[in-house]
């Protein structure tokens, strides 16, 4: 399996800026500090294999973008879908100044690598769901980007999509036991858990106004902090069927 991914809004908040050559974060935080992550989901997964599908890529050239992740992630990359020819080659350059890359959207960059490649086992973890075919939708992984990896809902689906269900799990039962609710039956489908970690990801911003230091925390990756009870709307069946006997 192919993972395609993105930086911003996904291992870090989607505020990083390069300043005289060098990306900083202009939000709470450090760069990439949600890439535990990631090395989390894909833990129990030695399949699958990562190509950047960043804007890292371009602004700071393959590897040095590349050698700004983790060991764990780093050794799994094997390309990515911006490429130093694309500045020189006449396709990509149809534009003058910009290229082909520059003007297309982040799921026509990842479509072009994928029909090149022959690819057919392939997701994508990006906040940016514009543009993507209905045809390929279930592949894409999407994130907030005031979130990225750090919101449950994002790391149960990543986990689901590249088959580590021992991490779905965990995600799903770390949120139980924080908000102080029944854990979702272990005889629930995979569709079933991540709908249940979603649903309750959106009860709870629905029934809490959070203040500014919970909000710090969220950003540092500490999405869950500790409540005695959520107001909840009225739930779908097939989570009603995992709460009530």
């Amino acid at each position: 399996m192919i993972l395609f991914l993105d930086f911003d809004g996904v291992l870090h908040p989607d505020a990083a800026y390069l300043v005289r050559g060098r990306p900083e974060l202009r939000s709470g935080g450090e760069l990439f500090m949600w890439s535990c992550y990631l090395v989390d989901a894909l833990a129990s997964a030695p399949h699958v294999r990562i190509v950047l599908s960043t804007s890292w890529a371009r602004e700071l050239r393959f590897a040095r973008a590349r050698d700004y992740l983790p060991a764990e992630l780093r050794q799994r990359i094997i390309g990515a879908t911006w490429h130093s020819g694309m500045a020189t080659d006449d396709e990509h350059r149809p534009l003058g100044r910009d290229t082909w890359w520059d003007t297309s959207t982040r799921y026509q960059q990842i479509r072009r690598y994928v029909d090149r490649a022959g690819i057919t086992d392939w997701i994508a973890v990006d906040d940016q769901p514009e543009g993507w075919a209905d045809t390929d939708r279930d592949k894409l992984v999407s994130t907030d980007s005031n979130l990225g990896l750090s919101a449950p809902s994002a790391r149960v689906r990543l986990a689901a999509a590249v088959g580590n269900m021992a991490s779905a799990w965990a995600v799903a039962d770390a949120m139980a036991g924080v908000l102080v609710i029944p854990q979702v039956e272990r005889s629930a489908s995979s569709a079933d858990l991540v709908q249940w970690v979603e649903w309750w990801q959106s009860s709870y911003l629905r029934a809490t106004e959070l203040p500014p230091d919970q909000i710090a925390a969220m950003k540092a990756g500490h999405w869950w902090p500790p409540v005695s009870a959520v107001e909840v709307r009225a739930m779908p069946p097939a989570i009603a069927r995992r709460r009530i006997p």
